[in-house]
């Protein structure tokens, strides 16, 4: 009984193959060298500037903050004195770390300073700085324009404070539209504008019932229909 030999078919490459792929490869490290070292070194470069930005931010954030809490603390006083001392430290944030975490908050708190001193020019301008330089947070944003309202109701700029406030209403990126619509009940009550005032009230009460500002708005719009009706009786 005869046996067949089996051929072997795997192909070896030769040492010369070898030895001619590491030449190529050395080759070509040699006459790239300077740009694998100039990417090596840049990779590291960048690495090493994210380290030293991510160090300063939070310096920064943490010196800002900690001159924003000096000045809270003189806010909390509640005196003339504590919010004219408040202000100077919290403008201090805003001037020396504009683009920490800190100094949105400070200019928010140097406009609330200012209206508590009954300030109302540089209440004003103290939260369109805000606005200015700030209004990409809109959970502050929102504050920020209802304060302004505030500032020009106590101004009897009723026109400014009504146009501000239908503002909250219609941005649909705003916080507070039911305590919005309460204000411009009280408004347009002021102006003696009652069937606005009744249209304000009521789209209160539908769209906000569980609101706290919807069971006052819900008072004023029980007075005043009261009151309708007594008119009419009276005809």
């Amino acid at each position: 009984m005869t046996y067949r030999k089996r051929k072997i078919t795997h192909i070896v490459k030769k040492p010369d193959e070898f030895i001619s792929t590491m030449e190529s490869i050395t080759l070509f490290v040699e006459n790239n060298i300077r740009v694998i070292l100039a990417g090596t070194a840049g990779v590291v470069a960048i690495g090493l500037a994210i380290l030293a930005f991510n160090f300063y931010s939070s310096h920064v954030n943490k010196k800002a903050a900690a001159l924003e809490y000096q000045g809270m603390k003189h806010y909390y006083e509640n005196s003339a004195d504590g919010y004219k001392k408040a202000v100077e430290l919290l403008e201090e944030v805003v001037k020396l770390y504009p683009n920490s975490k800190t100094a949105k908050v400070a200019q928010y708190n140097i406009g609330n300073a200012y209206f508590k001193m009954n300030d109302l020019d540089k209440a004003e301008g103290g939260y369109k700085k805000f606005i200015d330089g700030y209004s990409s947070d809109k959970i502050l944003l929102s504050l920020v324009m209802q304060k302004l309202s505030y500032v020009y109701i106590a101004k009897k700029d009723y026109n400014k404070a009504i146009e501000n406030l239908n503002k909250i209403i219609s941005n649909t990126s705003f916080d507070g539209k039911d305590q919005a619509y309460f204000e411009l009940g009280k408004l347009h009550e002021t102006l003696n504008k009652k069937d606005d005032a009744v249209i304000k009230y009521e789209a209160l009460v539908r769209d906000y019932s569980f609101s706290p500002w919807a069971a006052e708005g819900a008072a004023r719009l029980k007075m005043l229909k009261g009151e309708e009706k007594k008119e009419d009786k009276k005809k």
